[in-house]
């Protein structure tokens, strides 16, 4: 194995203030683009929804830690909550999901730090270092999981943190690093799921690099049992967590497979839309997902291969770093949507910028200190430099492509379709009313951008309120005044609707319309009082 070079660092003054240049800009670069995005009303639905769990957990009318939901894994939701608590005071962190921005954009400014230290890792200079993390800052998915509170920020940083030590445990074998390499799956885990592929192709490297070094007798053979424990041991740990309180709170080891609301279920209802750009056949979804990936990171095969090729001439396996945890994340993300089991975003593909972006470093540090000729070292370097330049205006396109970007049209459709003012409207409303606690009975899987912007998060009887289904079956006897309710079209799981088949045409029978908004895309909220209630 290659051991690390000098090259690896710089001395700690000129590391530290490059480190603080680097998160400075980009957290000022990913709030500000936040903060126009929200003036816009361009809110992504995914990012609010994280923002609610926090918020239900402290501001519902029954707070307790289990309203962070069972669907999504909890700590960007987690995380999200100790800014919630200024949102009396701040109401913006909670009605926009400014609170959401924050974290990610602290998440993307910490990322672009250790993205920067990786390619130093690798031996690439102070210059070229700060240009392609540069590059990689400003690339659209990039900027926009940073700037719109996706979940996605949050794994990039921690998957970066476990590239780089894994890549210093490749290069040299040190149980140190690979602590800090399982606790960084662990953590993962604990923000998506796409963690699985990445925990299960390190621990399969680990272990075979661990007994390989084995041999000859220059360290106990069963320490390679060790170095696995420590790598997948904490993931372990995160897995079995999560999976015991899905149990718990939801009933089921797996709740996102499992729920109503779960994964399973939405991208069940949301087939026909899908198919509808992939043709439903295993063709059209590979010619699909080829597009996205070109037009995101059309050249990140290439630098992968003829990265993987120098590192084997060097006999370096610190390559293996990126390969297992960027790479493993975008490999989930790809079967994820040739299984029929992900919506297919365009988002999904971000581990490829990344990826292609440290393999790029990697290839010009080597022409660094090759042998071949000036001439060649600085064509090549040129070539890798504009290649990895030329396709930022091809990335910004396809993020405004209605058909290989579905889910960032559609948030421009549901701003201009003014559909965040008019859920404001229905707070507004509701709050003008002044009514007691657990007044109104709705579905937060569909309604959460209403309870976000109320004054009185306390008059909503929410589903995760865990008297949701006893007030649901009785609301008479439970003091509930009102149902509020969306246009079916627009909601396919809402519980008030399924326990009164019919609510939002005419009541049901059992309410009365109160109230009516619309927003310029058609979905409508209906607010109805319950017969028989005062």
């Amino acid at each position: 194995m290659k051991g690390m070079t000098m090259k690896d660092g710089e001395d700690g003054r000129s590391r530290i203030s490059d480190d603080w240049i680097v998160a400075i800009l980009a957290l000022l670069l990913y709030l500000g683009v936040g903060a126009w995005l929200i003036s816009q009303n361009i809110i992504f639905p995914d990012s609010m929804s994280r923002v609610a769990n926090g918020y239900y957990v402290v501001f519902s009318r029954d707070p307790h830690l289990a309203a962070i939901g069972s669907v999504w894994n909890p700590l960007p939701s987690l995380a999200a909550i100790p800014l919630l608590l200024l949102s009396p005071l701040i109401p913006v962190l909670a009605s926009k999901a400014f609170a959401g921005v924050i974290v990610s954009a602290i998440c993307g400014a910490v990322a672009m730090v250790l993205a920067r230290r990786l390619l130093v890792l690798f031996g690439v200079g102070r210059g070229a270092g700060l240009v392609l993390t540069g590059v990689l800052a400003i690339q659209p998915l990039i900027l926009l999981s940073a700037a719109t509170g996706a979940s996605e920020s949050m794994l990039l940083a921690i998957a970066l943190y476990t590239t780089l030590h894994l890549t210093r445990w490749l290069r040299k074998d040190d149980p140190w690093h690979l602590a800090h390499t399982g606790f960084g799956l662990g953590l993962a885990y604990l923000v998506r799921y796409e963690a699985v592929a990445a925990a299960l192709i390190t621990v399969l490297i680990v272990f075979g690099v661990s007994l390989w070094r084995s041999r000859g007798g220059r360290r106990a053979r069963t320490l390679f049992l060790l170095d696995c424990f420590l790598v997948g041991g904490p993931f372990a740990a995160s897995f079995g967590a999560w999976a015991l309180v899905l149990r718990l709170v939801a009933g089921s080891w797996f709740a996102t497979y499992t729920s109503l609301y779960g994964n399973t279920a939405q991208v069940t209802n949301a087939r026909e839309t899908i198919d509808r750009v992939t043709g439903g056949n295993l063709e059209g979804i590979l010619a699909y997902l080829a597009a996205q990936l070109f037009a995101v990171a059309p050249f990140v095969l290439l630098f992968v291969v003829i990265a993987m090729v120098i590192a084997a001439l060097r006999r370096d396996a610190g390559v293996l770093g990126p390969a297992a945890i960027l790479g493993g994340i975008l490999a989930f993300d790809e079967w994820a949507f040739l299984s029929g089991s992900s919506f297919g975003w365009l988002r999904f593909q971000f581990m490829a910028i990344p990826w292609g972006v440290v393999m790029a470093g990697y290839i010009l540090a080597a022409l660094q200190g090759g042998e071949e000729r000036l001439t060649f070292r600085k064509i090549t370097a040129w070539t890798v430099l504009i290649a990895i330049l030329a396709p930022l205006p091809l990335a910004w396109w396809a993020s405004l492509d209605s058909r290989l970007a579905r889910e960032e049209s559609l948030a421009l459709s549901v701003a201009r379709g003014g559909q965040y003012v008019m859920q404001d409207q229905v707070a507004a409303y509701l709050d003008s009313l002044d009514l007691p606690e657990g007044s109104v009975i709705t579905d937060v899987a569909y309604s959460f951008p209403i309870v976000l912007a109320s004054r009185n998060p306390k008059q909503f009887v929410i589903t995760p309120d865990r008297d949701f289904e006893e007030k649901l079956n009785n609301p008479v006897g439970g003091k509930v005044r009102y149902a509020l309710v969306i246009d079916p079209a627009f909601s396919t799981a809402d519980a008030v609707a399924l326990r009164f088949p019919g609510i939002h045409g005419d009541g049901s029978g059992v309410a009365t319309l109160k109230y009516e908004w619309r927003d310029g895309r058609g979905a409508s909220w209906r607010l109805y009082a319950f017969n028989g209630v005062s």
